[in-house]
């Protein structure tokens, strides 16, 4: 039993950057120094409160202060604006910073069982882009090359809700040609992002109201189920299992109830977030999957994340 944390606190740290991304702070400083007046005067702030916050992110390691000029530090840098950098992150940490929002809503989600509606930004989705491309960054690789195992190369891959297109790269460097599916607006930000010649076609549509044709030799859902009910899970794997060849495959990749760590809790997350989602066992996966015609189910397990499998004779 994980001991639980007797002092609580609100994530401030989270809530501070947060505030100084959205009123464009950093980026203010991303040229160089600037003094208080000046910062003030490019981010249309109040003095007073501004010398609070940024006293604060000095504490924080996020800003430094020389000579009365504010800029940021190394670390910052590197963590922001530095793609080659090891500790870069952007801003992808904003979708948690958005989350706080729909969590502050949980006590209502209680009492009545639905999610508060919230309308979705094209800064919240660039946000929600950016954190799930990173936090697949490392894992991807393998799940990729597991995903194929045993298929012939040069595969048909479907990456269904696949719009940050960090596994699509992946399969696609491994000699996959690869069928992105994802909502229109998804595929409106991030098909710009896409090099010629990579193999990757992006489709704008819904997955709960159909698939591309195909067929395809591997379905891949990554994060996907969590967003949907068991009967919606259902249906899609039936869809799925109609656009594979016969010897094709499925991988779903998600937080596995009772497997995964990170999957009660990443629950409630859905809860506050979605209509009827959630995260589910390894035993409703397998109900559903062998439901929608697949066999040989297996898991692969990589700490935080799972992969299940399963084939269409």
């Amino acid at each position: 039993m994980t001991s639980i944390q007797r002092n609580l606190f609100p994530p401030q740290e989270l809530l501070l950057v947060g505030a100084a991304v959205k009123v464009g702070l950093f980026d203010a400083l991303k040229e160089g120094p600037a003094s208080g007046d000046d910062l003030a005067a490019r981010i249309n702030s109040d003095v007073r409160s501004l010398r609070v916050v940024v006293e604060a992110l000095v504490e924080a390691g996020y800003l430094e202060k020389k000579d009365s000029m504010i800029g940021l530090t190394a670390e910052a840098r590197d963590m922001f604006y530095n793609q080659q950098s090891e500790i870069y992150t952007g801003f992808s940490f904003m979708h948690g910073y958005e989350l706080c929002k729909s969590w502050l809503s949980l006590p209502e989600v209680i009492r009545t069982g639905k999610p508060v509606k919230r309308e979705r930004t094209g800064e919240s989705m660039k946000s929600f882009i950016l954190s799930m491309a990173l936090n697949a960054r490392k894992v991807a690789p393998t799940i990729a090359r597991d995903s194929l195992e045993g298929l012939a190369g040069g595969a048909s891959v479907l990456d269904a809700g696949g719009g940050p297109l960090t596994y699509a790269r992946e399969f696609a460097a491994l000699g996959c040609k690869v069928t992105v599916l994802d909502l229109p607006e998804v595929v409106e930000m991030m098909k710009p992002t896409l090099e010629a010649g990579t193999g990757i076609e992006m489709v704008p549509g819904d997955m709960t109201a159909g698939l591309p044709g195909g067929p395809f030799d591997l379905a891949y859902l990554g994060n996907v189920c969590h967003i949907f009910d068991e009967e919606e899970n259902r249906r899609l794997f039936a869809r799925v299992h109609a656009v594979l060849r016969p010897g094709g495959r499925i991988a779903v990749q998600d937080f596995v109830r009772g497997v995964s760590p990170r999957a009660a809790m990443f629950g409630v997350n859905m809860l506050v977030n979605t209509p009827r989602g959630g995260t589910w066992t390894l035993d409703q996966y397998r109900e559903w999957l062998a439901g929608a015609g697949f066999n040989g189910i297996t898991m692969k397990d990589y700490g935080e994340r799972q992969l299940i499998t399963a084939g269409k004779s």
